[in-house]
């Protein structure tokens, strides 16, 4: 076996022994007992119609999947913070590197162990959720694979972040400063959003720079317009042009130029990260 995958299966043990799995297992259980209880009252409210209830229902699944992306980037923040600086602080990873294993091979197998842990993590609740609004509704979103790989994908950029950030930071400070990034872009999504609203082009502005220095939000629309039943988008077109300014709507999928630069930030970021750790004094 590849010293990657060594220390990738290591990574995957440490974080399940630090009992950071078990924790965001069990907070990912009380969500999904909330939006069952939720999705459940909804479905059989007797002063609500059917087509309040359709209505209701895609809106309801994107708001607790949006809960569900703040738990994915703060598992890849709180699994990825120590993952280099503490090491170096303790000297184990002096230790591991007096092997013939290159600082190349450590960083991209503690990546891909955290990497794994994101993916299961959010293909296990994207399969909760939806199984959970069809047994109580009906209702399965038109793309719940798309919308799984999207959730995985803000998760995966906020760690490679993480990674880099954790290469020349402390573990706290690494953690405060990822977390504080992604809620900036969340914000900076919704300051574009209500620029759309209100057709102020500085404001739209801020949301689009926004989702090219940091494509979290950008990745997260992917994920709405994955939930949103088609017949729902070309309704709320139809009815107002206000609706490309709610931040919990998406009007179009993910342009395949996005999705191109997405990759290249990553690729570049993780580049950077290794080039860090290279020059890192351990």
């Amino acid at each position: 076996m590849s010293p990657t995958l060594v220390i990738a299966r290591l990574t995957v043990r440490e974080a399940v022994r630090r009992r950071l799995v078990a924790a965001f297992g069990v907070i990912t259980v009380l969500l999904a007992a909330l939006s069952a209880w939720g999705f459940d009252r909804l479905s059989h409210a007797r002063n609500v119609t059917s087509g309040e209830v359709h209505v209701a229902i895609p809106q309801s699944l994107i708001v607790f999947m949006f809960m569900f992306s703040f738990v994915v980037a703060l598992s890849a923040s709180a699994m990825a913070s120590p993952s280099v600086s503490t090491e170096i602080e303790s000297g184990i990873l002096l230790a591991v590197l007096t092997r013939p294993v290159r600082r190349s091979e450590v960083l991209l197998g503690k990546w891909l162990g955290l990497a794994g842990v994101l993916l299961a993590y959010s293909v296990v609740v994207s399969a909760l959720e939806v199984g959970i609004v069809d047994l109580v509704s009906g209702f399965v979103p038109p793309d719940p694979v798309g919308a799984a790989l999207y959730l995985f994908g803000e998760g995966a950029i906020l760690l490679s972040v993480t990674v880099l950030l954790s290469t020349r930071l402390s573990a706290i400070a690494t953690g405060v400063v990822a977390v504080a990034l992604f809620g900036a872009a969340w914000l900076a999504g919704v300051v574009g959003s209500l620029g759309t609203l209100f057709k102020i082009g500085t404001l739209r502005s801020v949301g689009e720079v926004a989702r090219f220095l940091l494509p979290t939000d950008g990745l997260w629309h992917g994920a709405i317009y994955a939930l949103e039943p088609r017949s729902f988008v070309a309704q709320r077109l139809s009815q107002s042009s206000a609706a490309a300014g709610n931040p919990f709507f998406a009007t179009a999928p993910l342009a395949w130029p996005y999705l191109v630069f997405v990759g290249a930030w990553f690729v570049l970021v993780m580049a950077a990260a290794l080039y860090s750790f290279e020059r890192r004094e351990l």
